[in-house]
C-alpha cells in the first residue's frame, strides 16, 4: 500500500540505478515507487553527433524495466528527451516509449508537469487513457506560485484522468540548502496547504536532494549532511492540522542536473558514497586512469571498519564491500559503485522510513 510510509527515489534510468533497483530485496521493492528519468541520448564528442536515435535509445525501455523493475508500478518521465520527441514512425516518444512497458505488461505511470509542452501532455493523455494506471503530476517550487494553482492543475490533467484519485502528485523541491531548517519545514507546510483536494490526491511526495552538484575540493573522508531527510522527519510532527502525511522521495546518492561529459578530457576519481542515517559518509581516491580501480579494495576496507558499516547482510551493495574489502570480488568500474552506493541507500532510506513511522520493513 502506498501511503506516507513508501519511498519514491528519482533515478535516471542508467545502468547503475536499474542495477541498484534489481537488486533489492522483494520486502524493500514492496516499499519502493521509484520516479525514472529517461536521460538525454548521449552525444559523441568526438564525432559531434548523437550516440544514438531516439527510437534506439528507449526502444528496449520495456524489456529492461520488465528484467529489473517486473511488473511493480514505477513513475517514468521523458522530460529530458522531450527537446525532440519525434520518432521515426512520426509517434511521440512518449507514447512509443509506453507501448515497449505495455507489451511487457509493465505497471509503468507517466508524469506530467507544467513545463510539458501541448505535444507531451496530449502523448501522456494517450498513454494514461490506454493504460489506465493513471498519471502523476511532478510540482516544482515555482509551480506554487501560480495565482490559479488548482484551476492550472485540473485542466493539465483532465485530459488524462477522471478523478484526483487516478492522479498521483510528486512536489519535487529539486536541490536545496534546506537552511535554516525551521524556516524551510514551514514553506513544506505553506506547500501542502497550498494542494488543492489534499486527501483526494491517489498519492502525495515530498521530494528533494541537498546532494551537491560537485564534491571538488571536499574533504576526504568526509560526512554531507542529508539535509532532505533531516528536514522530512521535522515535518513530521507539523502535520496533523492538514490531515495527509506526505510520502518521502530524494534523488539517491546524486545530485537532480544531469552530466553529459567529454570522457576524453575527464579523469574520474574512485569515490566512496554510503548513506548513514543523517548523513552520506564520503571518500576520495585517485584518477582511476592511472591508479585503477584496484584502490577499491582499500576503502572498503576502510568503510567496513567503520562502526556506522550496516553490515553484509544489510543489503546487496553492503555484501559486495564486504566481498571487495575481502578481495573476494573484483573491484569493477564507475557504473558498479553507482549501484553499490545506490542499492544500499535505497535499502537504508526503506529502513529509516519505517522507522520514523513505528513501522517493520516487512509490513
Amino acid at each position: 500500500m502506498f501511503n506516507h510510509n513508501h519511498y519514491v527515489p528519482i533515478l535516471k534510468w542508467k545502468m547503475g540505478e536499474y542495477q541498484a533497483l534489481s537488486r533489492l530485496t522483494d520486502p524493500v521493492k514492496a516499499k519502493i515507487t521509484p520516479l525514472l528519468e529517461i536521460p538525454p541520448v548521449g552525444f559523441d564528442f568526438e564525432t559531434q553527433t548523437k550516440k544514438e536515435t531516439l527510437d534506439a535509445h528507449i526502444g528496449d525501455f520495456g524489456k529492461r524495466l520488465k528484467s529489473k523493475w517486473q511488473a511493480r508500478p514505477c513513475f517514468v518521465d521523458l522530460k529530458y528527451v522531450a527537446t525532440s520527441p519525434l520518432c521515426a514512425g512520426g509517434k511521440h516518444c512518449v507514447e512509443v516509449l509506453f507501448e515497449t512497458a505495455r507489451a511487457e505488461g509493465c505497471v509503468a505511470i507517466p508524469v506530467v508537469s507544467f513545463n510539458s509542452d501541448p505535444a507531451y501532455v496530449a502523448a501522456v493523455a494517450n498513454v494514461a487513457r490506454q493504460d489506465r494506471h493513471g498519471v502523476c503530476l511532478r510540482l516544482y517550487l515555482t509551480d506554487f506560485d501560480r495565482p490559479n494553482l488548482g484551476t492550472d492543475i485540473e485542466n493539465l490533467l483532465r485530459p488524462a484522468a477522471d478523478g484526483w484519485g487516478d492522479c498521483d502528485l510528486v512536489i519535487d523541491l529539486e536541490s536545496q540548502s534546506y537552511v535554516p531548517m525551521t524556516v524551510f519545514v514551514t514553506i513544506m507546510q505553506t506547500l501542502m496547504s497550498k494542494v488543492p483536494a489534499l486527501n483526494r490526491w491517489r498519492t502525495i511526495t515530498i521530494a528533494g536532494t541537498s546532494y551537491p552538484a560537485t564534491v571538488a575540493g571536499m574533504q576526504s573522508p568526509s560526512f554531507i549532511p542529508r539535509m532532505e531527510w533531516q528536514s522530512y522527519r521535522a515535518l513530521l510532527p507539523t502535520l496533523g492540522p492538514l490531515g495527509r502525511i506526505p510520502a518521502f522521495g530524494d534523488y539517491a546518492v546524486a545530485h537532480p542536473d544531469p552530466v553529459e561529459l567529454d570522457m576524453r578530457l575527464v579523469k574520474p576519481f574512485a569515490k566512496m558514497r554510503y548513506t548513514v542515517t543523517d548523513h552520506w559518509y564520503y571518500e576520495k581516491g585517485a584518477q582511476v586512469r592511472t591508479h585503477g580501480f584496484g584502490q577499491f579494495q582499500t576503502m572498503c576496507a576502510n568503510l567496513v571498519a567503520q562502526p556506522f558499516f550496516a553490515g553484509a547482510g544489510f543489503s546487496a551493495g553492503d555484501a559486495y564491500i564486504a566481498d571487495c574489502a575481502a578481495g573476494k570480488v573484483t573491484t569493477g568500474n564507475l557504473s558498479t559503485w553507482v549501484w553499490v552506493s545506490t542499492n544500499h541507500h535505497l535499502t537504508k532510506v526503506v529502513s529509516d522510513l519505517a522507522i520514523a513511522h513505528g513501522l517493520s520493513v516487512a509490513a
